[in-house]
């Protein structure tokens, strides 16, 4: 029985149980096909690997159109030919997003929105902004679509997101920027200008005369049971406290004393004063803070909120600090500019002071001409000089505008502003337009009256900044021009880092590649094939038209090459597109070719004969005679050919098992491969030996771990030999391992293998029999 390696300890007489490990280390074949593709494309991540499980998973990341290249294809024909995964990068030189500043609606842009998929695509992306939440003077939603034009000229919504309730506080959970930047799949968000805090306010919904009475707040009081008032209010986050105004109040100062016995606690402040509102003055409670908010509450059985309308829900204004950051909604909208609590209240007067039927007449002015809105009913008034009637009086002009059916616009209400948006009209076009009631003192103010601009949609690119007033610094998107040998050696380092693994590599052609950039890039290509133990599908060039053209050209293209990681097929393959057929690389195709084969039969079967069937192909560029083929095949030029059965691949050559190489033990693709599969599986499948006692203990359990899994592949099929140790052997001893390597913290594993080479020739020999001929 072998050592636990350590002693129990005891202390009492009995029997003590201790478990050992059994020292199995089962090792778990990695897998063989797993492709990635490297190229160009018109949407999607860039220099960023996606991992993609079907074809139509790599179109929700990549789009459904490219006019970049063959990415599109190749991935396409992986798919269709057995490969069931691949990771994709896009990359190109220059590529940029487009993009849009949003401004709030006084001062400069607070708000960048980016296309997350760099290029032109990101033209087709628009945002709509609106107040329409639970507390619309804190938060906002945003809408998000991208469109595209159907084959009737038809503008479609293709993707669609909304975020609700959204905030410039960068302690919140709805924080604008990593909302976006976490949940988005269409834009990424950054800050413009570091918009800074304010103290956030309220405003109750009750009018008082003068600006230091408590008249309407103790004719309130009075109604309540025992003269007391009562709510809770939260400043800042706070956890909410109960306040009681034990009425009559004497003066300010007597709320104040009371807000401040109820915020002490928590070590908050709020300042009580008035506000000239119109003709008469409203309470005002501010936050000794700056960035948060003020939150009331009522108490149960105590009518004070619903009464003096103080918070939201019961017709006040709760303004938050950052309230001031938000981006202007998208239309004509009513102006508070809450950031400027005077402008706020000048904004606001000319409505509080209106008269049952004062607005006689509504005409919103644009471009397109007067659109004057029937008011019958005539308007309310702001009801006894409240908060609250000034909503019942906008929420009454914008059903009587959605009533009228000739109105070229649509009228929603997000809390104490009114918004208008054309029923028509290009999502693009901004619109001037401005406000005309026949007050003074609402045009001009609460209104627009100065041709002030805005658009439906605020849309990232296409058209500069010059739509509208509140979004600048728009900025079209770039697909970008052809990459470079950089660029894709920026590609294969991002794939090093990023990727966990990966055994085919397939270069599309992208952008105006020819045959010279193309070469340029095999050699990187094949080194970092090489480096991560993969395998490279070298396209064969253009200029390749015909059998001759391939043996002259074959050598240069071997030039600088890792050939024994790479392989080269010939010709190109003609594929449907759009109702017509086209000519595409084949290394797509044989990527998938190879994962089917690896399926049904095995990594170490070559990846050629009737079973390797390339699918969703309609020809070959070249149709080659038996004869050409024997010319190309001695060249380790894999043929692709047009059989009775289908088009197939013809070839199981790598790059290096060309006649009189010098170099036959990888001269075939299925060896190579086996090769590749059985070091990346015992690479990963003895991680747990480094750092173990250097001795013939892990030594033993090396030979067991790695026997065991060489032992696995020889019963699969997978060596030539009868027996086992015929067909491989693993060894871990003295012989392997010295002393001096011991010194050096070496172990050494030795391993080998009988590979399984194809039949690359069938040679039949016939003979007739002779007849006996009777003597």
């Amino acid at each position: 029985m072998a050592s636990s390696g350590h002693a129990v300890q005891v202390s009492y007489p009995g029997v003590y149980v201790q478990e050992i490990p059994s020292g199995s280390r089962t090792i778990t074949g990695v897998s063989t096909s797993i492709a990635l593709f490297i190229g160009m494309a018109d949407q999607g991540p860039m220099d960023e690997p996606v991992r993609t499980l079907s074809y139509a998973d790599f179109e929700r990341s990549f789009g459904t159109t490219n006019n970049s290249g063959e990415l599109h294809d190749q991935v396409r024909q992986f798919f269709l030919n057995g490969g069931s995964q691949c990771w994709v990068i896009r990359i190109a030189e220059g590529a940029s997003s487009a993009k849009v500043e949003l401004a709030p609606e006084s001062g400069n842009a607070t708000l960048q929105l980016a296309a997350r998929s760099a290029g032109t695509i990101g033209a087709s992306i628009r945002a709509r902004v609106d107040y329409d939440t639970a507390e619309p003077e804190q938060t906002f939603n945003l809408r998000l679509e991208q469109t595209a034009v159907d084959g009737n000229g038809v503008v479609t919504v293709v993707a669609s997101e909304l975020y609700k309730n959204l905030t410039f506080d960068p302690n919140s959970s709805r924080y604008v920027i990593d909302v976006l930047n976490q949940q988005s799949a269409l834009v990424e968000a950054s800050l413009l200008n570091n918009p800074t805090a304010v103290s956030a306010y309220s405003l109750w919904g009750v009018w008082e005369a003068t600006e230091d009475a408590v008249a309407a707040l103790n004719t309130v009081l009075a109604a309540l049971p025992d003269g007391e008032g009562k709510f809770q209010i939260s400043v800042d986050g706070s956890p909410f406290q109960t306040v009681v105004l034990d009425g009559p109040m004497a003066n300010l100062a007597a709320v104040q004393t009371a807000i401040d016995t109820a915020l002490t606690p928590v070590g908050k402040t709020a300042t009580v004063d008035t506000t000239e509102i119109g003709a008469g003055w409203f309470w005002k409670i501010t936050s000794g803070g700056t960035g948060g908010a003020i939150t009331f509450a009522p108490v149960s059985g105590n009518d004070f909120c619903k009464n003096m309308q103080v918070g939201t829900a019961f017709g006040g204004i709760d303004v938050g600090g950052w309230a001031h950051a938000r981006p202007a909604p998208n239309g004509i909208f009513g102006r508070l500019v809450v950031g400027t609590p005077a402008t706020l209240a000048t904004n606001l007067g000319g409505l509080v002071d209106l008269t049952l039927g004062e607005i006689t007449t509504f005409t919103i002015t644009d471009s397109q001409g007067a659109d004057a809105i029937a008011l019958a009913p005539a308007l309310p008034a702001a009801a006894a000089t409240t908060l609250a009637g000034v909503k019942t009086m906008l929420s009454a002009l914008a059903g009587q505008v959605n009533a009228d059916s000739n109105a070229r616009w649509t009228a929603a209400v997000n809390g104490y502003r009114i918004v208008f948006l054309p029923k028509t009209g290009v999502n693009a076009t901004d619109f001037e337009a401005f406000v005309g009631t026949g007050v003074t003192e609402v045009d001009g103010d609460y209104f627009w009256a100065d041709g002030t601009g805005n658009v439906q949609w605020y849309e990232l690119g296409g058209y500069g900044s010059d739509r509208g007033d509140f979004q600048e610094g728009s900025a079209a998107g770039s697909n970008g021009s052809t990459p470079g040998v950089d660029n894709y050696t920026d590609a294969f380092t991002i794939a090093k880092r990023d990727i966990d693994l990966f055994n085919l590599l397939v270069l599309p052609q992208s952008g105006n590649q020819g045959d010279s950039a193309r070469k340029d890039l095999w050699g990187p290509a094949s080194v970092f094939a090489k480096e991560e133990r993969a395998f490279l599908l070298v396209d064969p060039p253009t200029a390749w038209t015909e059998a001759n053209e391939v043996t002259e050209g074959i050598a240069d293209l071997r030039v600088g090459v890792a050939t024994d990681h790479a392989a080269v097929y010939w010709p190109r393959l003609k594929v449907a597109s759009n109702g017509t057929a086209k000519t595409i690389d084949p290394a797509g195709t044989i990527a998938g070719i190879m994962a089917r084969i690896d399926g049904s039969r095995g990594v170490w079967k070559a990846p050629a004969g009737l079973e390797a069937t390339a699918l969703g192909v309609r020809g070959v560029q070249y149709g080659m005679s038996d004869g050409e083929n024997g010319l190309i095949n001695p060249q380790a030029v894999n043929a692709l050919r047009a059989f009775p059965s289908g088009i197939v691949s013809w070839g199981a050559r790598t790059m290096v098992g060309f006649d009189n190489s010098g170099n036959d033990d990888y001269k075939y693709v299925p060896v190579r491969r086996l090769s590749l599969y059985i070091a990346e599986s015992l690479y990963r499948g003895l991680q747990w030996a480094v750092f173990e006692p250097n001795d013939e203990p892990l030594w033993r359990q090396l030979r067991q771990s790695a026997g065991g899994f060489m032992n696995n592949l020889f019963r699969l099929g997978a060596f030539a030999g009868a027996r086992s140790s015929d067909a491989y052997f693993v060894k871990v001893d003295r012989e392997t391992t010295t002393q001096n390597d011991i010194n050096l913290g070496i172990v050494n594993v030795v391993i080998g293998f009988a590979p399984l080479k194809p039949a690359e020739f069938v040679v039949l020999t016939i003979q007739q029999k002779a007849g006996e001929v009777q003597v």
